[in-house]
């Protein structure tokens, strides 16, 4: 553990749980409880990764900035927000729950803005250069050109797969020696999923013109803005300059779904937060989300989701984020590494 790394942990109040069980052994728990936020950070890194957790209720606004410099054995960085509301303000990217974050390490400063009163809960996988060279360089003959445009292009519809595999690393906590082959398995899984992604986006690009692409992006940003709403079709075909058969044809090419499909995603994860965050009934959430029937609205967030919307209720409470018995011992990280 470096010592930049260790002085964040102090900066953010963090201390090392001993015995702590809400996660693997095989990696650190810390717990913080502070005016800003209060809950976990679980990290684990090898000479190729690290996999990094956060659980975290933020009680108000707070501002986090992540110098990539002082991190120059990493050459990309990923997360899964399962559960996130704020914005990662340079470069800027709307934080959403069930989305997902990649970037290329340049040695730029990221600066992100968490909402208050809201939860984090993200899985992330941080990539050094040596899993670059000897898995994507070594074994897929990847050159540095195809490897940049992989982490600075990749778009935002590898969250749902990438979702899965944070689910399980959440999940997992065998303890045997033999387990820890399990994190290296989901890290290129992970990875892989990202390359994938890109490869499949840019077939289904490779299709469209440049004025096609850029009019799409148009009307999944405007559709980002108001999923609340009933937008007309005949006014996404306006912003796209498009017939509505076109519209249809090529929004499915590119987002690889309808753009029915893509507005009832985005009404989900904007329900999810709310469940989690708030003390709205569920009815209302429903509402707040574009949605007259409950009985509508939860048929849907089970499909998409898995679970149902009390479920999330339930599950998502301030008390999760507090010490479990097993938490006796604690202890400031050390400044020697």
């Amino acid at each position: 553990m470096n010592v930049d790394f260790d002085g964040f942990l102090n900066s953010q109040q963090y201390s090392l749980l001993e015995n702590c069980q809400r996660f693997s052994s095989h990696g650190k728990t810390y717990f913080t409880s502070n005016d800003e936020a209060e809950g976990f950070y679980w990290n684990y890194e090898t000479d190729y990764f690290r996999i990094n957790i956060h659980d975290s209720f933020i009680k108000k606004d707070s501002f986090l900035t992540m110098d990539l410099r002082q991190h120059k054995d990493f050459l990309a960085f990923s997360s899964y927000f399962k559960s996130a509301n704020g914005e990662c303000l340079s470069p800027y990217k709307a934080l959403r729950s069930k989305s997902s974050f990649i970037v290329l390490n340049q040695g730029q400063q990221l600066r992100f803005l968490l909402n208050g009163q809201s939860y984090f809960q993200t899985v992330e996988i941080d990539f050094k250069e040596s899993m670059i060279e000897d898995y994507l360089m070594g074994q897929f003959q990847l050159n540095q050109g195809e490897i940049n445009r992989i982490f600075t292009e990749s778009h935002k519809f590898n969250a749902e797969k990438l979702g899965k595999i944070a689910e399980e690393i959440l999940h997992y906590h065998v303890s045997s020696i033999g387990s820890e082959l399990f994190y290296e398995i989901k890290a290129k899984e992970w990875l892989s999923v990202i390359i994938n992604d890109y490869y499949n986006h840019q077939e289904g690009s490779s299709t469209l013109n440049a004025a096609d692409d850029l009019a799409l992006s148009n009307v999944s940003s405007y559709i980002d803005d108001h999923y609340a709403s009933d937008i007309p079709q005949e006014l996404l075909s306006k912003i796209a300059m498009m017939s509505k058969t076109k519209l249809k044809n090529t929004f499915k090419l590119k987002y690889k779904m309808t753009m029915t499909e893509y507005t009832q995603r985005r009404r989900m994860a904007a329900a999810e937060q709310l469940l989690g965050s708030t003390h709205l009934e569920i009815k209302d959430v429903a509402m707040s989300v574009g949605y007259q029937s409950h009985s509508r609205f939860s048929a849907l967030f089970k499909k998409y989701t898995g679970i149902y919307p009390h479920e999330v209720k339930r599950h998502h409470n301030h008390t999760g984020r507090s010490k479990c018995d097993k938490c006796q011992q604690l202890k400031k990280p050390s400044q020697n590494g």
